[in-house]
């Protein structure tokens, strides 16, 4: 019939449609010829069952879906940093001991300054090891730095 959309600026595209309504005698068979076209082809299945991505894959627990892990055994946490101490200034303190893997400095999400700890990660524990030795108890900024081991993610 009279439909808007055979009026409207893509009339054009429902050309195929509407002689495919047109030949049909009988307006069910249409509607399922329509149908077989447009689905597509039904997925492997599974059981029918939802497998939550923890049970699917034997060897992996629940949140290992990443397939790189951060080395926390040299990772160091710097403590009583001042509010202005910017990345690039960790960077520039701790790079002589080794080479960086990450930094982060933990900072207040509205005014973006430093909250006074930050922790650093080395490519090796020994490098960490002597950024403990060298930095721990060094002026910095007028306070002293504290830096220690950092305690996993999972004892905090």
């Amino acid at each position: 019939g009279d439909h808007w959309t055979t009026k409207g600026p893509y009339k054009d595209t429902l050309g195929p449609i509407q002689e495919e309504l047109e030949k049909s005698d009988k307006p069910g068979e249409a509607a399922a010829g329509a149908k077989e076209k447009t689905e597509p082809a039904p997925a492997r299945s599974t059981g029918g069952k939802y497998v939550p991505p923890s049970l699917r894959g034997a060897s992996r627990g629940p949140g290992e879906s990443m397939a790189q892990r951060r080395d926390d055994q040299a990772t160091i946490r710097v403590t009583n940093l001042s509010e202005d101490t910017r990345e690039s200034d960790l960077q520039e303190l701790f790079r002589t001991f080794g080479a960086i893997s990450r930094i982060y400095l933990a900072k207040d999400k509205v005014t973006h300054q430093s909250k006074g700890f930050a922790f650093i990660n080395f490519h090796r524990r020994e490098d960490a090891s002597r950024a403990i030795a060298g930095v721990n108890g060094f002026g910095y900024d007028n306070l002293i730095l504290n830096v220690e081991w950092a305690r996993p993610s999972n004892q905090q």
